[in-house]
């Protein structure tokens, strides 16, 4: 999720929370940008630091002249040198949350400080924004609560309910935090304008209803 506009960039189902999938999720959400290193935040599983070095550095350039020895499996990766990576450790003891470490894992303190103060997210590293949305997903989404009858058995249909309640987040719902304040209003009482994290990123200049969004046909893929 992008913290400033809201915006829900992608998801990704799987039952294992390995490198593999950590490295498919990661590939699936740098597809989606423009490519460059935004800040990360997120827990402390393992699987995401390998994750990001596969998708955010280049393989070391082979040397002209090699060293003696047995070469390497895998050649040394250059880490993009903007890369930002901070991670929120949590300590529970009988179910409970006792202690909370934050570790920078990539980046300079300083940076990641002066990132988090311009998206407005607090002074400290935390991951509370996707958290909270993590909660909203559940109240929206029945599949996704825990211990209910509702849960999917089909990995297929999951997916496919995850994706039309993010399409609703970013389309159709208008979020309270990214509304602006009109100056001079038309219609008296109509201090606000609406926005979805959708207008707030620039896809769209409206807010869509469910008919639109049910009805809208995707361009074919490009050859």
């Amino acid at each position: 999720m992008d913290v400033l506009t809201r915006l829900r960039v992608v998801n990704h189902i799987s039952h294992s929370r390995d490198e593999v999938q950590a490295t498919k999720f990661l590939a699936n959400f740098k597809a989606r940008t423009d490519g460059r290193t935004p800040l990360f935040t997120s827990d402390k599983l393992p699987a995401y630091t390998k994750a990001l070095i596969d998708n955010y550095s280049i393989p070391e350039p082979t040397p002209v002249k090699r060293k003696p020895g047995r070469p390497r499996n895998e050649p040394k990766r250059i880490i993009d040198p903007n890369l930002r990576y901070a991670q929120v450790v949590k300590k529970r003891e009988g179910g409970r949350i006792v202690e909370v470490r934050r570790q920078i894992v990539f980046g300079a303190e300083g940076d990641i400080m002066l990132q988090l103060k311009l998206e407005n997210c607090g002074s400290y590293i935390n991951t509370s924004y996707i958290e909270r949305d993590n909660l909203t997903s559940r109240h929206s989404n029945s599949r996704l609560v825990r211990k209910t009858l509702s849960h999917s058995k089909k990995k297929h249909f999951l997916q496919r309910h995850v994706d039309l309640e993010d399409a609703i987040y970013n389309f159709v719902r208008p979020h309270s935090a990214l509304r602006i304040k009109i100056d001079n209003p038309i219609k008296k009482g109509s201090q606000w304008k609406e926005r979805t994290p959708a207008m707030a990123v620039g896809i769209t200049n409206h807010l869509w209803s469910l008919e639109e969004l049910l009805s809208y046909r995707l361009p074919p893929p490009s050859k």
